[in-house]
């Protein structure tokens, strides 16, 4: 149900959540800076891209410590729509994401599909990769996740695929989740961005989907700085170089695994991926880019999706696959 075809959202459908019921006795759900509440979409849905009885997470902009209340980056929850469509573009697996708003508050976001719980579907248990940290490496602190390191994560899916538990190709998952995150900027894949999901007999799991991306795509930059780095090549540089995974490569290790080097290195100890990656950044048009950023400008929401921020969006996505290509390709 997660890839499924019929989740294009219109301009003139905008989700509102005001009425939805709050699903109280959740499970586990991911963490992260963003407000958010569990939702069920009504038996009845708005529209046909919404799974009638499904949960969706409702997600606000990040809110501002400075002044309670107030968003410190009132549009960012575009870059979580923007994140998904592009995760499309390359054919991965990510829980849709619509605009949406609680208009009970004049609230906008996003609702973020639960990935699990489909109809007809088996029942599964998820467990956040913090779980798995914890019981890998001694005395690690989950608050602050300075010890998320990929080693650890290749000892966890190596050891997984040897008892033959995954029902999938860990490798080709890695890869794809370093070079989506290196493509849209995504610095923020700690260890509750990423689990596994186990069937309910608890002997085969599968990684989850791609979810929580909303770290990216330059949310935080104000208009005039995205118009100096789209005329200064040194100011775009400096910014593009900063970026890194949120893990390094090995416990340890000085500072976080760059964007870019760290999908070079990652191809250097498992080749084979290279390809894969290569094929998934190139498949697509960068028009088919610039129509989908310029369809999100048309829709009516508080904290709108400007022409600006659409163009700057489409050069910094564009610089970062052409950089990509080169390093994998070289």
């Amino acid at each position: 149900m997660i890839d499924r075809e019929d989740i294009e959202q219109a301009p003139d459908q905008i989700i509102d959540i005001a009425d939805w019921p709050v699903y109280e006795n959740y499970d586990v759900f991911p963490e992260g800076a963003r407000d958010k509440t569990l939702r069920v979409c009504p038996e009845s849905p708005p529209f046909k891209f919404c799974l009638p009885g499904h949960r969706y997470l409702f997600k606000e902009a990040i809110k501002s410590a400075k002044n309670p209340g107030q968003p410190r980056h009132p549009d960012q929850y575009w870059a979580e729509v923007i994140a998904f469509r592009i995760g499309r573009l390359m054919g991965l697996t990510l829980p849709p994401v619509f605009v949406a708003i609680d208009s009970s508050m004049d609230e906008p976001g996003t609702v973020n599909e639960w990935f699990m719980g489909y109809p007809d579907s088996e029942d599964e248990r998820y467990f956040p990769g913090g779980d798995y940290m914890q019981r890998l490496i001694p005395g690690y602190d989950r608050n602050k996740g300075r010890d998320h390191s990929l080693s650890t994560i290749v000892i966890l899916s190596r050891a997984l695929a040897r008892e033959g538990r995954l029902s999938h190709d860990w490798k080709t998952y890695w890869g794809l989740c370093l070079c989506f995150d290196a493509l849209i900027g995504n610095t923020d894949r700690h260890q509750e961005n990423w689990g596994l999901i186990w069937s309910d007999d608890g002997l085969t799991a599968r990684f989850t989907p791609y979810y929580d991306n909303g770290t990216s795509l330059g949310h935080e930059l104000q208009p005039r700085k995205m118009q100096r780095m789209m005329r200064d090549p040194n100011e775009l540089n400096a910014y593009l170089r900063r970026g890194e995974h949120q893990m390094r490569w090995i416990k340890g290790d000085p500072r976080r695994l760059p964007l870019i080097e760290g999908v070079v290195r990652y191809c250097e100890h498992y080749p084979e991926v290279r390809p894969i990656l290569i094929e998934r950044l190139s498949q697509w048009h960068e028009d088919a880019l610039e129509a989908m950023l310029l369809n999100l400008v048309r829709f009516d929401m508080p904290a709108p999706f400007t022409q600006s921020r659409a163009e700057f969006v489409a050069f910094l996505t564009q610089t970062r696959r052409a950089r990509l290509l080169q390093a994998l390709e070289n």
